[in-house]
């Protein structure tokens, strides 16, 4: 007898966003080990309805009301959208309490991750989401480790995601870890998609981010000034004086519009201008510490390997466009 296909059920609470279903979607349908189909997908909706609805006005059917699937369901993904975001239906959380208890994995795309906080699955884990809700996110959901940088995170059986593209990464690591690498790699290649975007590769630029943070505060100029800056010595001292603070309340202040100390956000800021170097061109590592500030390229290691769980030369043989553009097309 053949052996079951696994179930991948797909929770939307319309609206949704729909290619945050339809990406990860694509690449479990295209899955085959001998020729069949490997997963079986099912899209359920926390709405009673024929068709679920999408905030681009498209809607998808066939569609079961979530509480009327009584079959086997080997992974949940919650999908994000507005729908996503709002108070769920109460009958919603204890249904996803339950199946949590019973799935091999558990997994959120973008705001999906909102609907996985509610039911209180994602108590106490590490997780993300779209960085322009992450601070919504911690502040309704006190009981989550939320880190805004990666594009999926993986906490036992609970997986989490970033925006529209992550869920697709998601979705080939997945497939990657059930099936293998070649099966996942000839999906990507079918998709034109870069198989492996780790989960740790920064979902924007941290830098953009801040300046949006700070830009009513005394502190609106530190970030580009900083990056203008890296070869140079950049302690509190140094930095207090471009705000025109003393050093122990520009430290204070610092903290609370950066949420980090001015040491590690440094850091953060070299590793990031390091990545560009390193994704844009073929400059030494030696040359790339002294350009963003590194005493040396084991500095720069240790930075990378604390902010990413990368060294810079996996990250440059994973994101450099020269070798992109020989290989696996870049996303």
């Amino acid at each position: 007898m053949a052996p079951r296909a696994r179930v991948i059920a797909f929770l939307v609470a319309p609206p949704f966003e729909l290619l945050n279903l339809t990406g990860p979607m694509s690449v479990f349908s295209k899955a085959k080990l001998n020729g069949k189909e490997y997963y079986t997908i099912k899209l359920l909706s926390t709405v009673r309805s024929s068709m679920a609805y999408s905030t681009s006005g498209i809607s998808l059917s066939p569609v079961t009301y979530f509480a009327d699937h009584s079959g086997p369901i080997d992974t949940l993904i919650a999908v994000g959208g507005e729908g996503s975001m709002a108070t769920p239906a109460p009958e919603v959380l204890p249904w996803i309490r339950n199946r949590f208890n019973h799935v091999n994995r558990i997994a959120s795309v973008c705001t999906g991750a909102f609907l996985l906080a509610e039911a209180g699955v994602l108590n106490g884990r590490r997780v993300t989401t779209h960085w322009q809700h992450v601070d919504e996110l911690i502040a309704r959901h006190k009981h989550l480790r939320v880190d805004r940088n990666p594009i999926y995170i993986r906490d036992g059986k609970v997986y989490t995601t970033a925006g529209t593209s992550a869920g697709i990464d998601l979705a080939l690591a997945l497939l990657e870890e059930d099936l293998g690498h070649a099966i996942a790699a000839c999906v990507a290649r079918e998709m034109v998609l870069f198989l492996r975007r780790p989960g740790n590769q920064a979902q924007y630029s941290s830098l953009l981010a801040q300046q949006a943070d700070v830009s009513g505060t005394p502190m609106r100029e530190l970030p580009s000034w900083v990056t203008s800056r890296l070869e140079k010595k950049l302690d509190v001292h140094e930095l207090a004086k471009v705000v025109s603070m003393t050093p122990r309340t520009f430290a204070r202040q610092f903290e609370l519009h950066f949420r980090t100390t001015p040491a590690r956000w440094v850091q953060s800021v070299r590793v990031e201008a390091a990545r560009q170097h390193l994704e844009t061109g073929e400059i030494a590592l030696k040359s790339i510490a002294r350009l963003t500030g590194f005493r040396d390229e084991q500095a720069l290691r240790r930075a990378f390997l604390q902010q990413l769980s990368l060294t810079p030369k996996e990250y440059r043989e994973r994101f450099s466009a020269s070798i992109s553009a020989t290989g696996s097309v870049k996303v």
